[in-house]
């Protein structure tokens, strides 16, 4: 029986997911049912499950991420994510972008082969066990796999995907300026790069978000940007939504 559940799974998952691809093209991002979000790894509001206690550990709240959307939506500048994965924020991310008809450039940063030798860094600093915390770390993804979702969904003009590490990824995109920046990058090494090219290209009242500020197996991610603001007006802010603490910046 086992086994013919998972052929009939296997059969279904095809025209199933093509359906979840149509409902998510035409169902507000901000409304959409988890079931759909879910067969295609995209988070939406409705996916979110509350943590029991306040805490700093995990990953993104798409609830953070929309609130910081929509209060950036005047600032001029393109909008950015450093650390893809499998896309589950860059895609509701461009989905709320196209959805609210905004003249804005989702830019997705990613090796999409995991962690390089720099992870050796965050090795040595401690913190939480990881089993991510080794080179290759989070390579469980490909560009190709997250440019299918980007066409299917109908993103094409709105997401570009910008392969490699990110010390020569970001150089491409030197001329532009931003208005929100998720970084989702975990180590110390990726923390500064991603800080020194995107700092001073952020617009006035433009917001940079920390996924791994204050998460115990990340204390990369803390030293580098204690250390890039020590000479700097900003510093972290809290922001709290479904007992997700994260932290981020606002652009003096």
């Amino acid at each position: 029986m086992n086994a013919v559940m998972k052929h009939a799974k296997s059969v279904l998952r095809g025209p199933v997911q093509s359906l979840a691809f149509q409902v998510m093209k035409r169902t507000p991002v901000e409304g959409c049912g988890a079931l759909w979000a879910d067969l295609l790894e995209v988070k939406v509001p409705r996916s979110v499950h509350p943590n029991l206690e306040r805490s700093p550990e995990g990953s993104a709240n798409i609830n953070i991420i929309f609130e910081l959307l929509r209060e950036t939506t005047p600032v001029p500048g393109d909008i950015a994510e450093c650390g893809v994965f499998r896309g589950a924020s860059l895609l509701a991310i461009g989905l709320w972008v196209k959805q609210h008809r905004l003249r804005k450039r989702v830019l997705g940063f990613d090796s999409f082969a995991g962690f390089d030798h720099s992870v050796a860094i965050d090795v040595n600093l401690g913190g939480v066990p990881s089993r991510d915390k080794k080179v290759g770390g989070f390579g469980e993804t490909s560009y190709e796999a997250i440019a299918d979702k980007v066409k299917r969904l109908g993103l094409g003009d709105t997401i570009q995907l910008s392969p490699g590490f990110f010390t020569h990824s970001l150089k491409a995109h030197a001329d532009r300026t931003f208005s929100f920046v998720h970084l989702d990058c975990d180590l110390y090494q990726s923390y500064l790069d991603c800080l020194s090219f995107f700092y001073p290209r952020m617009s006035t009242d433009g917001v940079i978000l920390f996924d791994e500020y204050n998460d115990p197996p990340w204390p990369g991610c803390n030293l580098a940007i204690d250390q890039f603001l020590a000479d700097k007006p900003e510093r972290p802010v809290e922001i709290e939504r479904d007992n997700f603490q994260k932290w981020y910046i606002r652009k003096r």
